[in-house]
């Protein structure tokens, strides 16, 4: 892969953690107003508990999302990134601009799928 190119997912790659960063920030702050305002009907109550809920899981996802990408930089930063932690040959340029946080080409992540 060419500098150019790394260069390319580099940034795609820091853009998504800083818009994951933003929403992660948002979040928190709507998980704290509705932990702090606790209405007196019951139906609310519940209603805000689950969109907090919610909040949560999705929260705890895009966490895994933003290791993933940190995980990605490192390898940019280690001169590995595109290449397949299995078989090390290099991922096809297709399945990086679709994942850009692939560890594996598509043939050993099918392998990995079928072994779960």
């Amino acid at each position: 892969m060419d500098e150019t190119m790394l260069k390319q997912f580099e940034t795609k790659l820091k853009d998504r953690r800083r818009e994951i960063l933003a929403r992660l920030e948002n979040f928190e702050e709507a998980l704290a107003y509705l932990e702090q305002s606790r209405p007196p009907e019951f139906s609310e109550e519940a209603q805000e508990e689950a969109v907090a809920n919610s909040l949560k899981a999705l929260d705890e996802r895009e966490w895994q999302e933003l290791k993933e990408i940190n995980a990605a930089l490192e390898r940019i930063r280690r001169g590995v990134y595109g290449i397949c932690e299995e078989c090390e040959e290099e991922i096809a340029l297709p399945r990086l601009n679709a994942v850009p946080t692939a560890r594996l080409c598509i043939t050993c992540q099918r392998k990995a799928e079928q072994r779960r």
